[in-house]
């Protein structure tokens, strides 16, 4: 079998990924869509799988599509990439199978979301459907932020980043959880704690790493999301609530698992790798 192992931005994760090719003896190329154009050609065929890496959203999900045209195998697939790449396409299809999340509302303008305001009561979270590493996720406390995220919002060139998901606070535990999977195996969850002088969790903006115990509610609510957004290679974030129990807040279709790795001691790389050869080898 042969591999084409997707980047734009070469990261720990993909040097590890590599590594791990290298290691269980897979043949494979390191293809940059960031330098190099990729072909509706059926000369992709030569691969047998396409592991997507990169960081751009876009690029993974046009990526996935180019090698998918030529009967490539991508992990993970154009489908799950466009879903788990847009929250409220996310959210959509959790909802839709009875899947929890945080109570959203969605507002496409600036009375709308105003008014979702209104209707959530403060505290609440503001996003937008895209982005990643808790960027433009605001916490807005009273109208006077709300106003001030909605004309700053009003501003950026992306129409996405002008849709706002209104959602509810979710401070319990001064944590999230984020779980990773495999295939339809769960590897492992571990916690990411708040860090000192913020309230998200993110890896990149601080948030620290810590092994956590999976019971069986928390397997099954991740292995069911997982399984509705058809994702392969994906992690997942969960947030606990007081009263509701486990809560999907997002899922991830370029996975990254540094913090993963030094809370569960698993190695996703080699575990990725041999999934691949199990699933895909000829």
């Amino acid at each position: 079998m042969r591999v084409a192992l997707i980047v734009d931005i070469i990261r720990q994760e993909e040097k590890l990924i590599a590594k791990a090719l290298d290691t269980k003896q897979v043949p494979y190329d390191i293809i940059n869509v960031g330098q190099e154009p990729i072909p509706f050609n059926k000369g992709l065929g030569r691969y047998d799988v396409a592991i997507i890496r990169p960081v751009s959203m876009y690029r993974a999900l046009y990526a996935s599509a180019v090698f998918e045209a030529a009967g490539v195998h991508t992990i993970n697939s154009t489908d799950a990439i466009n879903i788990c790449g847009d929250k409220i396409l996310t959210y959509s299809r959790l909802y839709r199978h009875g899947i929890p999340i945080p109570d959203s509302i969605i507002a496409m303008s600036p009375d709308a979301t105003l008014k979702a305001y209104e209707q959530k009561g403060f505290p609440l979270i503001d996003k937008p459907p895209i982005g990643s590493w808790g960027r433009l996720v605001s916490l807005i406390r009273d109208n006077f932020e709300g106003k001030t995220i909605v004309e700053h919002r009003e501003l950026m060139g992306n129409s996405a980043l002008k849709v706002h998901i209104v959602q509810e606070y979710i401070q319990y535990k001064g944590r999230d959880i984020r779980c990773i999977v495999m295939g339809k195996t769960l590897l492992g969850c571990y916690a990411r704690n708040i860090p000192p002088n913020e309230w998200r969790a993110n890896i990149a903006l601080g948030g620290y790493p810590s092994k956590i115990d999976v019971d069986s509610k928390l397997e099954e609510t991740v292995l069911k999301a997982v399984g509705v957004v058809g994702g392969e290679f994906v992690s997942i974030d969960i947030l606990e609530h007081p009263s509701k129990g486990y809560v999907v807040n997002e899922l991830n279709d370029v996975p990254e698992f540094k913090g993963f790795m030094v809370a569960t001691n698993i190695n996703v790389p080699e575990r990725l790798v041999d999934y691949v050869k199990e699933a895909y080898s000829k």
